[in-house]
């Protein structure tokens, strides 16, 4: 598919089971504001038929195959999990849009693509997670196009917020531990990562949303027996696996949150 083709594509996973791996394990991969924070990204990135999209963390493939399937452009979804990778190639066979997407492993740090590649990127809940965000962001600014858009989602609470929670904020950098997102520049608020942005493409359009449960559960649920299959998974980690356990106890937390706890969208261009 497409004439962009990864140069080099490996980093080796941690040896402690992390947020990741549980992921992988039970065959999920969700982001806080699901399917409406996704349309919001992708109605912003201006993506046009024949555009050639890049989707950071992948996944299960579902954004890289909405996109192949409703816009009609080419994509290139990446993902550090194997186990998400064969997932998203069997999805894009089920939807009979392989043609127009390729899943390849690697790290957004060190985006195996030559400069100006793309003309759009789109990341969910992916870029705290690679440890040092600034290096990510350049990364992103590189291979997208002049005129070109990098739309992310990244989980934060406001500077407001954080400020009010005194004695509740181990509990919430327990939670952001418990999933694998400290970063080098240690917990980010909604407007660190707006500052982060701006800092490399000028101008953001930038908005905070909290957490709608109501959106969550309907999220786990939209893929019918798999998401079956995902729940009976889970519990069965729960109970044989102790870093598993831990993770999912830690990451409960976060609904104590309510209110406080959501997610940034931030559109930048180039």
């Amino acid at each position: 598919m497409g004439n962009v083709k990864a140069e080099t594509a490996n980093r080796e996973s941690p040896s402690k089971f992390s947020y990741l791996d549980l992921l992988a394990s039970i065959g999920s991969a969700k982001h806080i504001g699901g399917k409406g924070a996704t349309d919001i990204l992708l109605n912003e990135a201006n993506i046009k038929p024949g555009s050639l999209v890049l989707d950071v963390g992948c996944g299960m493939g579902k954004t890289s195959c909405k996109l192949a399937g409703e816009k009609g452009c080419r994509v290139i979804g990446l993902d550090l999990m194997p186990q998400m990778i064969n997932m998203s190639r069997a999805r894009a066979r089920e939807q009979g849009v392989s043609d127009k997407t390729n899943f390849i492993r690697c790290d957004a740090k060190s985006l195996p693509f030559k400069t100006e590649a793309f003309d759009a990127i789109v990341i969910e809940s992916v870029t705290v997670f690679t440890e040092a965000v600034e290096k990510a962001i350049e990364e992103y600014y590189r291979i997208v196009k002049k005129g070109g858009s990098v739309c992310d989602n990244e989980v934060c609470v406001t500077r407001d917020a954080l400020g009010k929670m005194d004695d509740r904020l181990d509990d919430l950098k327990s939670v952001f531990t418990a999933f694998g997102s400290t970063t080098d520049k240690g917990l980010l608020t909604f407007e660190d990562w707006k500052e982060l942005f701006e800092a490399r493409f000028g101008n953001v359009k930038a908005s905070h949303h909290l957490i709608d449960m109501q959106v969550e559960m309907e999220t786990r649920r939209e893929d019918g027996f798999k998401s079956f299959v995902a729940g009976i998974k889970t519990m069965w980690l729960y109970a044989t696996n102790a870093e598993a356990k831990k993770i999912m106890d830690e990451g409960r937390k976060m609904y104590s949150f309510q209110g406080e706890f959501g997610y940034g969208l931030f559109i930048s261009r180039k």
